[in-house]
């Protein structure tokens, strides 16, 4: 019995996986707040293209996902995502206030961070 759209999309799940779990290079705080006067889209894939769960506004705070960090618990190796449609902008994980990715940075010509610490 031969299985012969199983590679292509084993090798699709492989890259996403991959692109997906790739962490930042620094821990940060967990605690951030949004910083888009638009609010952000929770989305269920660090894509444009993932399902919309929730809208956050600005103000917000959400928890970031990650590894915690092991000398300050309340810094975490967070989960971001390049966008493959966009190479300019990253997106992140988070686990609260409703677990899924947010458009986080935005590079290029005119760079904006949608996330920002809380204080």
């Amino acid at each position: 019995m031969s299985f012969p759209l199983l590679r292509p999309a084993a090798f699709a799940f492989a890259f996403l996986f991959s692109a997906t779990f790739a962490s930042g290079d620094e821990p940060v705080a967990r605690c951030h707040k949004v910083n888009a006067p638009v609010g952000l889209s929770i989305r269920s894939k660090p894509s444009i293209d993932g399902k919309r769960l929730a809208l956050l506004e600005e103000g917000d705070k959400v928890t970031l996902a990650g590894k915690a960090a092991a000398d300050d618990k309340s810094k975490v190796q967070p989960v971001v995502s390049k966008d493959t449609e966009d190479p300019d902008a990253s997106w992140i994980q988070i686990s609260a206030p409703k677990a899924g990715f947010v458009l986080y940075r935005v590079g290029g010509t005119s760079p904006y961070e949608y996330l920002v610490p809380c204080k």
